[in-house]
């Protein structure tokens, strides 16, 4: 990853062609790599100082009207404590901003609904099942 500098760059590279990220880039759907204080040095496009890590999920979730956070605690719970329970669009028309919290462990997804996330709907899977049966229920094949 860090000899091709960036994410799509790899992706080009290396000819991947499924996942998450792919699928990311692949149709320009945004998304924030935070680092954890653990990195030993973040990949290309991995946030290492978390607070722009924190303003670049900020400005995304104030542009969202889909939150889907999968299997990573705490970046969901942060997600969740920034993102608005709505929107109001340029139509003046206000729209609820509908937040996914997809996790194997019920605790992730109680300690949303705990903080005060009122529109968090919480899903207790693991991600490769709640992935799969979202591309089956949209007619996509993996």
């Amino acid at each position: 990853m860090r000899q091709c500098g960036s994410i799509p760059k790899f992706i080009e590279e290396e000819h991947i062609n499924n996942g998450i990220i792919y699928n990311c880039v692949k149709h320009q759907v945004p998304f924030v790599l935070a680092g954890s204080i653990r990195d030993d040095g973040p990949l290309p496009e991995v946030y290492g100082n978390v607070y722009e890590a924190q303003d670049a999920m900020r400005n995304h979730v104030r542009k969202a009207t889909t939150v889907i956070c999968l299997a990573t605690m705490l970046h969901t719970i942060a997600t969740g404590n920034m993102t608005p329970s709505f929107r109001v669009l340029p139509d003046g028309t206000i729209r609820e901003v509908y937040f996914y919290c997809v996790d194997i462990s019920e605790f992730t997804v109680n300690k949303l609904t705990d903080r005060g996330s009122l529109s968090a709907r919480g899903i207790v899977t693991n991600a490769q099942d709640f992935v799969t049966n979202v591309c089956k229920g949209l007619g996509l094949s993996l």
